[in-house]
């Protein structure tokens, strides 16, 4: 299987070690698989990871800002030494080791790509180039060509690679539907592979895939296969004892081992998921601008256990939590004097987030399978999950106060709302005290 990656599959994970992308890379340590990049891909993924750095390192400053002024300076004291060039460099050995390994093979630029790209822009080829229109204040249409240059290159790098090297089986993995898909494309159900967009599929025997998810399961049969040869206790598990491991984790067990080893990393995460949001992305109220500063720890509300595979020596586990998280909301405070109340405190909503979760449970290959009395808890006690992935479905706010209440009717406190009469001057309704001695006709405003 030649596998060939876009940027978007290192999206939040250049190492691809967390959740299914883990699984990929063992799978790439078979001898019949291998995974390639293109330099293009190479440099996005490096330029993404070195700005996700950037940020990340740079909020640390910020954090420290925020409460510098409840800080006591002889007593709290903050050091944070981290050089970005060390964390670049981490990049570079780690590709160059996946290639030493032959997992990934790092493909060079060729001189005949120029002739696509040039061919591509001379005559305006789809997909890459696409025509669009925009209506101006006038009311006269502009027409305009869109071009993505960067996907074209990796596309065809690709092309010029299988062409020069006869390779058969090749897999395209990228979520980018819309330039590299057909028509539709957008909408191919989940698990399957979509179409190429015909310009660019012609004499292409190539497979595509929006995520390394959807390879895996729509290769499921292939793919553990390519495990099972080289493991004949993964093979047991995998097909005699599947459904008791599935049958386990839907009646508790998942959830056991979430809440028992994923409970800190799992808040870790969405803690920093929501501090990444705007304060009107929690509520539109928000929208004078400021920061969110969620609490450490949320509640896991719901643990719905998914689906289990058994990959070689790993054993996938995907489950959906729902966590409820409260969020300090602070606003610009357009009259501070200084730094310290440039913002203020607004309220505390509490979010409510979806979220995919999935980890790995590695095999305990000296256990023995006893096939009659097998109990998945037993094989795997002891065991800790690991290459923890996590995927944000939907938040919602579940509890605001609203910063702009509409204004309710008005009622006077010592009349009730029963109708008693109607009022012999204008036909409306009377109105009540509680002890019914006197009323008052709301239409004309007259004592009754």
């Amino acid at each position: 299987m030649n596998i060939f990656l876009d940027t978007n599959v290192f999206w939040k994970d250049p190492f691809l070690n967390k959740g299914k992308k883990a699984i990929l890379l063992r799978l790439a340590k078979h001898e019949d698989v291998k995974l390639f990049i293109n330099e293009t891909v190479y440099e996005e993924t490096l330029r993404g990871h070195k700005k996700f750095l950037d940020k990340e390192i740079k909020s640390i400053a910020d954090s420290i800002q925020k409460i510098r002024s409840f800080l006591d300076a002889r007593r709290d004291k903050f050091e944070a030494e981290i050089k970005i060039e060390n964390l670049i460099n981490d990049f570079h050995i780690h590709f160059n080791e996946l290639q030493s390994e032959e997992q990934l093979k790092l493909i060079d630029y060729d001189s005949d790509v120029l002739g696509y790209i040039v061919e591509m822009d001379a005559y305006e080829k789809a997909p890459f180039i696409q025509k669009q229109e925009v209506v101006d204040k006038k009311g006269e249409k502009i027409s305009f060509s869109k071009k993505e240059i960067r996907d074209a290159i990796i596309w065809y790098s690709y092309k010029v690679f299988i062409e020069k090297n006869d390779l058969e089986n090749c897999h395209f993995i990228s979520n980018n539907a819309k330039d590299f898909g057909a028509e539709g494309s957008k909408k191919t159900p989940k698990e399957q592979p979509y179409d190429l967009h015909p310009s660019i599929s012609k004499d292409m025997n190539v497979t595509a895939y929006k995520t390394i998810h959807d390879f895996l399961t729509y290769n499921d049969d292939k793919v553990k296969e390519l495990f099972k040869n080289k493991d004949f206790h993964s093979k047991i598990l995998s097909e005699d004892l599947i459904e008791q491991i599935e049958d386990e984790l839907k009646n508790g067990l998942a959830e056991d081992l979430v809440r028992k080893f994923l409970i800190e990393q799992i808040s870790e995460e969405t803690e920093s998921f929501l501090a990444g949001m705007e304060p009107e992305d929690i509520h539109e109220d928000y929208f004078m601008g400021g920061y969110v500063s969620p609490s450490m720890y949320g509640n896991i509300t719901g643990i719905r256990f998914q689906e289990v595979n058994v990959y070689g020596d790993m054993i996938t586990v995907a489950v959906d939590i729902d966590i409820e998280v409260d969020v300090e909301i602070f606003l610009y405070n357009p009259v501070h004097d200084s730094r310290e109340d440039k913002f203020q405190h607004q309220a505390t909503d509490t979010v409510k987030i979806e979220e995919s979760v999935v980890f790995l449970i590695p095999t305990v290959r000296e256990n023995e399978l006893d096939i009659e009395n097998f109990s998945f808890r037993e094989y795997i006690e002891g065991t800790e999950p690991e290459n923890l992935n996590i995927e944000f479905i939907s938040s919602t706010n579940i509890d605001h106060n609203s910063m702009f209440p509409e204004d309710e009717e008005y009622e006077s406190p010592n009349l009730t709302r029963e109708k008693e009469s109607d009022c012999p001057g204008c036909g409306g309704p009377i109105h009540v005290d509680e002890n019914a001695m006197t009323g008052f006709c709301e239409k004309c405003s007259v004592d009754k």
